[in-house]
């Protein structure tokens, strides 16, 4: 073994060129497949980082159309109560709180959280302490804890912060503890609180649960429930004892629950769910990539080692065995791929950190990726996994036949034989199949795209500026005091220099926030409990509609006059008047916004506008409807401007800033941002999706296109007697051009057709990545097999044209 790796290495000095390709195209195949493995560990295949994680579950709520609703308290508190599978259930609420005091007031992320989160979690406190059953007995008390995140950047690692106050929503909170690197659970929390206190939560909706009154409601859905199974529990069984709960709270409670059911899948799977699909799709092309730059390398040897043809024959008249000449050919190969390896595991560090750079930002546990035992572990396995395969071929093709024969072909160079033709052409056929798979679905992708792209979002981004604040519930507690700071904001901000018009909206269009409410319709009877009669739910001023561009189709918006003494009135998109008015005029109709008959009030449609795209641009316009921040008698803390100017966006940012905080400079103002961005980051996740298999595509390709070239350049050499003797005899350059040309597009042919057949299979898995295209179109398969078409044209005519070049007397005296 020894003397066969030193005779690889003298080889590889000996031929430095023809390393230099073979590493570098093993290393981008190799590279690759190391970058997306370690994104696939990282966010996959690594455990989740509490106790036991494969016992973690989260239980939704489900109803006609959703299998993942939030869930109601009262519903929570049953389950929590009344199972006999769990050995425990959490509840959260993802939200946003104010972090005022010392330092700039600062918006960040957080939950409400039961007591026993991290306990049931499994998870205990880097510094400090988490939240105890006890704590839940001392209302008076406001208790804090917060993220490694946040106690690094706003607090400096200060040690001394526990049992000190920070100022949370305008109230102080005690720090009690700080979670360990990396916990943010759920979604991206720097801070948790106990759910028990109005004045830690960000929206009124939720104040107070489970200590009082909301324990009991069963109305209002809005947490997230997470539990642990107990020891030997499946999955199966945890829902069949959530399901018998869930039933007998339809039976106990007709009006809230009629129509509920349940839903338990494990957190893995919550988590990591649709993104596994991605990834696994991302994995298997890279491994395309891979097979075609070990087919490129195969070539590369197959040429060489009939180069040796001589030595190999020399080598078999002494004594060698073949089993001796296909470990030494084996050993080659696999120093190559090791080579190779080492080269593509500093390319995939690269990778890897460009993969996170340019993620579109929904990848969870995407910066745990790093390189670790198991991916050092991966990358040797396809390293010795590829020089096995890309060396077996040439091993034996070299080492089979009858020795007189190869003593014979060694001694004169003859033309190819046909059994070196069929190789040849078998490594054609796999570069331009495979290539085929991946440039289908990087069109499909790119169709994809470009469909969404020329979707019409229902508004007009164009020189707009949001801006969203969120004044405290304590500071402002009432409907009428944040009705006065909203509209003291719209005021400044109409005064700055450059604003054309100011709207207001709760939630920012493609945003994928909503609040989906129940409704009901005067002189109709009350929807049935099992009948989902909802619609999304936004709050705005009156020049929302013409700041943005948004049609009023029929009717009219709200006027100045439509204050909170007026009679109250509401205006409807199109999708909810299709749908919920489909054969006569709502407008003048009356409606009342709930999903029960408590604390509803009857409000006339005054008009429809056009629908605005709330979810994605992908998603259907759902039924909406809009109230005057005037007249909403709940009127939300948390509301956006968008501000129209005629000048340069950017150039507004500063003075929005300035003139919001001049009305409270304790209430942090943020996402200020061109509306431009958000519409371009509602299509990061699928133009982040078509860059990647889009740049393997090209990769592909490029790899096909080289392979084509040098095993048919290496063919004409081969043939170089041949191509003599048919021109001697009297053949013409275009004769001879017409058989290299017809031998090598019809080995592409074979190769195309190959590949459309097994994109015809494959394309079907990007099925959820494509919108308004088809996995088996047709004009996308139609223009990449022209393209493969062209390019092995290209590939095949430069060798081609230089054998027409070859001087009969000049080959035939060479040989």
């Amino acid at each position: 073994m020894d003397k066969d790796l030193r005779f690889a290495f003298r080889l590889l000095l000996k031929n430095p060129f023809l390393a230099a390709v073979a590493v570098l195209t093993l290393a981008l195949g190799i590279g690759a497949n190391t970058a997306i493995f370690s994104v696939l560990n990282a966010v996959v295949l690594r455990p989740l980082p509490y106790v036991d994680p494969d016992r973690l579950v989260v239980v939704w709520e489900t109803v006609a159309g959703n299998d993942k609703r939030s869930v109601a308290p009262g519903n929570y508190n049953d389950w929590r109560w009344q199972n006999s599978m769990f050995s425990d259930m959490a509840a959260t609420f993802y939200g946003n709180f104010n972090l005022t005091g010392e330092g700039e007031p600062e918006r960040i992320n957080g939950s409400t959280v039961t007591s026993n989160l991290m306990s049931t979690l499994g998870v205990s406190a880097q510094l400090g302490r988490t939240f105890q059953p006890q704590d839940d007995e001392h209302s008076d008390r406001r208790i804090a804890i917060i993220s490694d995140g946040l106690w690094q950047r706003r607090f400096g690692s200060d040690k001394a912060l526990l049992g000190k106050a920070i100022t949370i929503d305008e109230s102080s909170y005690t720090v009690v503890g700080v979670m360990p690197v990396g916990f943010k659970y759920p979604v991206q929390s720097d801070v948790w609180v106990l759910g028990r206190d109005h004045n830690a939560v960000s929206m009124s909706l939720i104040s107070q649960f489970p200590k009082n009154d909301w324990s009991h409601e069963r109305d209002a859905h809005f947490l997230s429930v997470v539990g642990r199974l107990k020891s030997g529990v499946t999955l199966a069984q945890a829902q069949s004892d959530i399901a018998g709960i869930s039933r007998r709270l339809e039976h106990d409670f007709p009006d809230t629950n009629g129509g509920l059911g349940s839903n338990v899948i494990s957190l893995h799977t919550q988590i990591v769910g649709n993104v596994k699909t991605l990834l696994s799709i991302l994995l298997g092309a890279v491994a395309l990539v891979l097979v075609i730059a070990c087919t490129n390398v195969a070539s590369l040897l197959l040429a060489r080692a009939t180069q040796r043809d001589r030595e190999f024959a020399i080598r078999r008249a002494v004594g060698a065995s073949r089993l001796r000449l296909i470990r030494q050919l084996l050993t080659e190969s696999v120093v190559l791929s090791l080579l190779g390896g080492l080269a593509g595991l500093g390319l995939s560090i690269w990778v890897v950190d460009l993969f996170v750079k340019l993620s579109p930002g929904d990848i969870p546990r995407l910066n745990e990726a790093n390189v670790d035992l198991r991916l050092l572990s991966f990358t040797l396995l396809v390293s010795m996994f590829t020089g096995i395969i890309f060396g077996l071929w040439p091993a034996l093709h070299v080492s089979s036949g009858s020795l007189n024969q190869s003593l014979k072909d060694a001694g004169s160079k003859a033309s190819e034989g046909k059994q070196q033709r069929c190789a040849r052409n078998m490594l054609i056929v796999t570069e331009l199949a495979l290539a085929q798979v991946l440039l289908v679905g990087a069109g499909l992708l790119v169709s994809s795209y470009v469909r969404v792209t020329r979707l019409d979002p229902g508004f007009n981004s164009e020189q707009v500026l949001t801006a969203k604040i969120a004044p405290a519930a304590s500071k402002y507690p009432d409907a009428k005091s944040r009705v006065q700071f909203y509209s003291q904001a719209i005021e400044q901000l109409q005064n700055l220099p450059g604003a054309v018009s100011v709207g207001m909206v709760m939630n920012l269009p493609l945003s994928g926030s909503s609040m989906n409410r129940g409704f009901k319709v005067e002189g109709r009877p009350d929807p049935k409990p099992d009948e989902n009669v909802s619609m999304d739910y936004q709050v705005i001023n009156r020049d929302y509609f013409s700041t943005l561009d948004v049609p009023i189709i029929h009717g009219r918006g709200f006027a100045a006059d439509d204050t909170e003494t007026a009679p109250r009135v509401i205006v409807i998109n199109e999708a909810m008047a299709r749908q919920y008015w489909p054969n006569e005029d709502p407008v003048g109709r009356r409606m009342a916004i709930g999903e029960s008959s408590k604390d509803t009030s009857w409000r006339t449609i005054v008009g429809i506008v056009g629908n605005i795209r709330h979810a994605s641009l992908t998603e259907a316009p759902v039924p909406c409807a809009f109230i005057d921040f005037r007249q909403d008698l709940e009127s939300w803390p948390r509301m956006a401007f968008v501000i129209k100017t005629n000048t340069d966006v950017a150039s507004l940012t500063a003075a929005v800033r300035k003139s919001l905080v001049a009305i409270d400079s304790q209430q942090p103002v943020y996402a200020i941002e061109p509306m431009e961005r958000l519409v371009g980051s509602s299509i990061a996740p699928r133009r982040f999706v078509m860059s990647l298999i889009g740049a393997l595509a090209f990769v592909a390709l490029a790899l096909a296109m080289v392979g084509i070239y040098g095993i048919i350049s290496f063919s004409v050499s081969e043939r170089t007697r041949e191509i003599g003797i048919r021109m001697a005899l009297g053949a013409k350059r275009r004769d001879v051009l017409k058989m290299i040309l017809g031998h090598g597009m019809r080995v592409a042919m074979l190769g195309v057709t190959v590949g459309i057949a097994i994109a015809l299979m494959l394309t079907r898995l990007l099925t959820t990545l494509l919108f308004e295209v088809r996995a088996t179109d047709p004009r996308t398969f139609v223009l990449v097999a022209m393209m493969l078409g062209l390019v092995a044209l290209v590939a095949c005519y430069l060798p081609a044209r230089r054998a027409t070049r070859v001087d009969p007397l000049v080959a035939l005296r060479d040989q």
